[in-house]
């Protein structure tokens, strides 16, 4: 192909399939980045993903269009059809999108999900972390020249700057910012660990503003009444308006969470509190502020489940009881950690 018949060629046009949670949804930001970097706005980059991931599927920049569906694929295959994609990046692996790629007339290239390595971790089998989601996304897109971002690359130079909009935050800037749980039993911050944050904080003059979803809003609300200059955002207000005050942030203490992979992205120096869930599969904050620490369970290395849902050493659900590994974090340790970012 001659030169000129390759600059005349038509850009590609790119689906990007991920369906789960919020917090992965937020790490395709680094990837359509990096495509739209290398593409400029002549590509098309789409994303299809599950409705209740809409909220941070807006937060992505460089989307032409996201495809959302409520259960299944055949809900939007036509209309995926008529977009004529050249590939789709099968960001998941899993039932939907191998589906997918059986309905469109397109390239399918799959990322590594790692499934026998973390299964090995889960069973303590294995030592070794398995290599971070995002960079085994990176692999899918190699094939296009696009590398990883430079090791020295953090937060917004290796993520890109997430799309906010009109996105306001009444917050005060330079808060120490608290993200309380997941929806999983094994990603809540333990009762030190919050007292810990909250008492460092109050020693140094730093407000407090206190993150997460609708779930947390009672937790949120419990705290508050015993520390009333504690300002709220759990369950007050939409991911983008969540994104646009973390990023006002100076410290950020959270578990397992989307708020976790926000922090991480908006160059916030993250402290991130792991129980049941560990960094070694694969999930840990992507290329986050090098202030940035990660504070694991005492006693066993080993996760007890790939979501939290389970843990190994109780079967209460409850996610305070004293055996769960979120519960066996040292919280002095985040104290010390926050006495020198504060």
């Amino acid at each position: 192909m001659t030169q000129q018949a390759h600059d005349e060629a038509p850009a590609p046009r790119f689906l990007i399939a991920r369906f789960s949670a919020l917090g992965d949804i937020v790490l395709m930001q680094p990837l359509v980045h990096a495509l739209r970097a290398h593409y400029g706005p002549e590509a098309r980059i789409d994303l299809i993903c599950l409705r209740r991931s809409a909220s941070a599927a807006q937060l992505l920049a460089g989307l032409d269009d996201v495809h959302l569906i409520d259960r299944g694929t055949a809900e939007v295959v036509p209309a995926l059809k008529a977009l004529h994609f050249d590939y789709l990046l099968d960001f998941h692996g899993n039932v939907r999108s191998r589906s997918l790629a059986r309905q469109l007339d397109a390239m399918t290239l799959r990322v590594d999900k790692a499934a026998f390595a973390r299964w090995m971790l889960l069973r303590g089998w294995r030592k070794e972390p398995v290599r971070p989601f995002t960079d085994r996304c990176f692999d899918v897109i190699r094939p296009f020249g696009i590398a990883l971002p430079s090791s020295e690359s953090r937060g917004p130079d290796a993520w890109g700057n997430f799309q906010l909009g009109e996105a306001e935050a009444d917050v005060p800037e330079g808060h120490l910012a608290l993200s309380l749980s997941s929806s999983q039993p094994g990603k809540h911050l333990s009762k030190a660990v919050v007292n810990e944050a909250l008492v460092t904080a109050s020693e140094r003059n730093v407000p407090v503003v206190i993150y997460g979803g609708p779930t947390e809003a009672d937790r949120a609300k419990a705290i508050k009444a015993n520390h009333p200059g504690v300002q709220l955002l759990a369950g007050e207000v939409d991911l983008q308006t969540t994104t646009a005050a973390l990023a006002l942030a100076k410290a950020l203490v959270t578990g397992d969470t989307a708020t976790m992979h926000l922090g991480a992205g908006l160059g916030v120096p993250v402290g991130s509190v792991w129980g049941c869930t560990r960094p070694s599969l694969g999930l840990a904050p992507w290329r986050p502020n090098p202030d940035s620490r990660a504070f694991l369970p005492e006693g066993s290395s080993a996760p007890c489940s790939k979501h939290g849902a389970s843990c190994k050493h109780t079967k209460s659900d409850d996610p305070f009881d004293a055996r769960r590994c979120g519960q066996q974090v040292d919280a002095k340790t985040v104290r010390t950690w926050l006495e020198k970012l504060l």
